[in-house]
């Protein structure tokens, strides 16, 4: 049945184990059902909400995994018979969790802190940026490819948004009502500062740039971890089963008590080619593409999300590249020749799809 797919899909997705062909089929099966989006968005919602019980329901998720990777193997005993017991668990653990959500909700509304009864959601298209004023005063730009969620008004408590994508923040400052941005791999907490974000789902990297004041972040699969940026430094954040923290004169290695956990460094703002007048974190603001010594599978996704475009390899060579540059009016074949003046490769373009060979 269909949706028992979808149950396994999603399932896999919140325990980030889908391989890239189930993540396609996901995706084509939230396109043409409107009850499916409502289903993920909600339960996507309830991760960010309650980390503690994230925990819990991750490891309850992992055994049904464990469970239909087992039946899902050509040699596995039962084939026939085992998987439809799994999807069943799997959809009871949905389900569970979905009224869990919905309780917990009624309990923050039942709270002094009034919770915002209307979310407003904002989505850049690639090529495209934006620029948002919250109800506080907060200013947000948004970069192309983003979306960002946040209620039509802020109560008593704190300021919350979620991002996925890349966006600017400029917060209005209020000391009683800290402000927080949910993404997937960090949250962030301020009072009132201007820093850079940029955490897109499909990108395995994500990191944030404090310009002024100063910012608290929290790793999302380890909540007490507490990483405190001033000003002119980032932050880079990335799975991994270990913790590097960089610094100028060396760098260290931790590791929580299980052994894994997420990777990050903390560096200084990177200056294109010493210019302190051009930021490469935060120059896309002023319309500028700038890029720092980026291998060509990490400058491809700034040049898919610029120039509204695909690119695919078929050179795997050429994705180990490395290129600093700076484009501003360029269009998307002048761009192209001025990478190949640095580094030999073709490319062919066939509508909005780049082939690099």
């Amino acid at each position: 049945m269909a949706n028992d797919r979808f149950i396994k899909l999603l399932t896999k997705d919140l325990s980030d184990q889908l391989t890239v062909t189930e993540r396609e089929e996901l995706k084509l099966l939230l396109q043409d059902n409107q009850e499916y989006r409502e289903q993920k968005e909600m339960l996507e919602d309830y991760w960010r909400r309650d980390k503690a019980h994230y925990a819990v329901n991750a490891a309850m998720f992992k055994k049904v995994l464990d469970k239909i990777k087992a039946v899902e193997d050509p040699v596995a005993p039962r084939r026939k018979i085992v998987p439809a017991i799994w999807y069943s668990a799997a959809a009871v653990l949905l389900a569970v969790a979905g009224l869990f959500f919905l309780r917990h909700s009624r309990v923050r509304a039942s709270d002094k802190e009034p919770v915002a009864l209307n979310w407003l959601q904002k989505t850049t298209r690639p090529t495209l940026k934006s620029l948002i004023t919250l109800p506080d005063g907060t200013v947000i730009t948004l970069n192309s490819a983003t979306t960002l969620r946040y209620p039509d008004s802020f109560g008593d408590g704190s300021r919350e948004v979620y991002l996925d994508g890349e966006a600017y923040f400029d917060v209005a400052k209020d000391p009683q009502r800290p402000f927080i941005i949910h993404t997937n791999k960090m949250n962030i907490r301020v009072l009132g500062t201007a820093f850079n974000v940029k955490s897109y789902q499909n990108e395995l990297m994500s990191e944030t740039t404090l310009i002024k004041g100063s910012i608290e972040v929290t790793l999302s699969d380890r909540p007490s971890d507490r990483i405190i940026l001033k000003p002119s430094e980032k932050l880079i954040v990335q799975d991994n089963t270990s913790i590097v923290r960089n610094t100028d004169k060396a760098a260290a290695s931790h590791t929580d008590s299980t052994g894994k956990g997420t990777r990050y460094s903390l560096t200084n703002l990177t200056y294109f080619r010493n210019n302190t007048k051009t930021v490469v974190e935060t120059s896309w603001v002023e319309n500028k593409l700038v890029f720092s010594d980026k291998d060509f599978t990490q400058l491809s996704g700034q040049l898919e999300r610029w120039y509204g475009v695909h690119i695919v390899f078929e050179n795997d060579k050429v994705q180990e590249y490395r290129f600093t540059g700076l484009f501003e009016k360029e269009s998307l074949p002048e761009a192209l020749d001025a990478l190949k003046m640095i580094e030999p490769f073709n490319y062919r373009i066939r509508n909005s799809v780049v082939y690099i060979y």
